[in-house]
Formats: structure tokens, sequence, C-alpha cells
């Protein structure tokens, strides 16, 4: 063998090496590049979740006070329909005094009685 053909497959070999080594990197790497992408990829999702956590804890909030104000209210209807079924079933009776209707009137306070139901 010749001197050119030692040194050609010499040359072969070492760039079969290197080539080798340079693609078991690339293999090797790119698992640690899907790791880091994954831990980017999940800060940055909390990050944005965080907010969004926030804003739902807002609402609950909203819908928890609108509930409430819903519940007082209806009391309230409540209240003042029995009052003002009360005061029809006084002016609608046959022995109805104008003047006991206005003491009736005068001396309730609205919503007064409320049924309960």
């Amino acid at each position: 063998m010749s001197w050119v053909e030692t040194a050609t497959t010499v040359v072969g070999a070492l760039g079969g090496a290197v080539g080798a080594a340079g693609g078991l990197a690339v293999l090797a790497s790119r698992k640690k590049i899907r790791a880091e992408a994954a831990d980017v990829l999940t800060d940055t999702a909390l990050t944005l979740l965080e907010p969004l956590k926030v804003r739902v804890h807002e609402l609950e909030a909203e819908v928890k006070t609108t509930r409430d104000n819903m519940v007082e209210l209806s009391d309230s209807v409540s209240g003042l329909t029995a009052t003002l079924r009360r005061w029809r079933a006084a002016i609608l009776h046959p022995d109805a005094k104008v003047e006991a209707l206005r003491k009736m009137v005068t001396g309730e306070p609205v919503g007064a009685g409320r049924e309960q139901g």
C-alpha cells in the first residue's frame, strides 16, 4: 500500500470519526434544547396564567356581590308585594273607610311584614 492510500484511509477514518462524533453531539444537544424549550414554554404559560387567575378571583368576588344584591332585592320585592296585597285587600274590603286606609298606609313602613317563602 502506498503512502497516499494510507493517508487517504487515515483522513477518511478521522473524518468519519469526527462526523460521527458531531452527529452524536447534535443528538445529545437536541434533548437539551427540547428540555430548555419546554422550560421556557412552561415559564411563559405560568406567567400568562397568573393574571388570568387574578381576574378569575376578581370575577368570582363580583359574582358573589351580585348574588347577594339579588337576594336583597328579591327580599325587598317580596316585602313590597306583600304590602301592596294588604293595601289592595283593605281598599277593596266592603267596609273600607278612607280614614282607616290613610292610617294603615301612613302607619305601616313600606315593605313591612314580608312574605317568607
